[in-house]
């Protein structure tokens, strides 16, 4: 599965960080040391995952947001996190192979049909085909969305089971510090309105459960 791999591929300096989780090579960067602090710490995005799609992960984190969540990027977290990743890209190819080959074969097949048989149609019938096409898309949109949140929400509570609930929730307090703290801000407010924060891109949804592409590119 493919994560963000231009960042992947731009990332060539030594990691600070490198752990092999059963034969998985994750290497963690420091994000100001890279040309997307601005970019995505900016917007409250302080860790994207990277991948290239040959398994190997490649991870770029701002220093003091890892500082502060450290046990959310050990190697137990890790291994959970990149199961889900990997569940969820197989997931999300078989649900597109699904729509994806019926819908297209369906396609030059009725139009083939209506091209020779109905010539005089061929423009409604093309025209129809692709209100059925975009619907086709949505529909497909929504059921992997719906299948990768579901295992996103099992991820978390692996975690949570896996480091216990008294470290998550604290840590989950220390993202609340850091959030403020990086961007000074002056009330609660403030903070409620701002672009949640990503915590190992797994407590963005404990605290607002939507499907982001969270940075993926599944």
């Amino acid at each position: 599965m493919k994560l963000n791999p231009k960042i992947f591929k731009n990332l060539t300096s030594e990691p600070f960080e490198v752990q092999d989780i059963e034969g998985t090579k994750v290497s963690f960067y420091y994000m100001n040391e890279t040309n997307y602090l601005a970019q995505y710490a900016g917007r409250g995005k302080f860790a994207i995952w990277t991948s290239d799609g040959s398994g190997e992960y490649k991870v770029i984190i701002e220093k003091s947001y890892y500082e502060a969540l450290k046990p959310f990027y050990e190697y137990d977290v890790n291994k959970i996190w990149i199961e889900f990743l990997d569940n969820a890209g197989e997931v999300t190819k078989k649900i597109n192979y699904r729509f994806m080959i019926p819908t297209l074969l369906g396609y030059v097949l009725i139009a083939g049909l209506a091209t020779v048989f109905l010539p005089e149609l061929v423009l409604q019938v093309l025209l129809a085909l692709i209100v059925v096409v975009i619907l086709s898309n949505t529909f497909q949109t929504r059921i992997t969305s719906k299948k990768v949140k579901e295992a996103n929400v099992k991820a978390q509570q692996d975690i949570r089971d896996a480091i216990g609930s008294d470290v998550f929730d604290e840590l989950v307090k220390a993202q609340e510090v850091h959030y403020q703290n990086y961007f000074k801000f002056e009330d609660d407010d403030t903070v409620q309105e701002a672009e949640v924060v990503e915590v190992n891109e797994v407590v963005e949804e404990i605290k607002e459960p939507e499907l982001e592409d969270r940075d993926k590119e599944i």
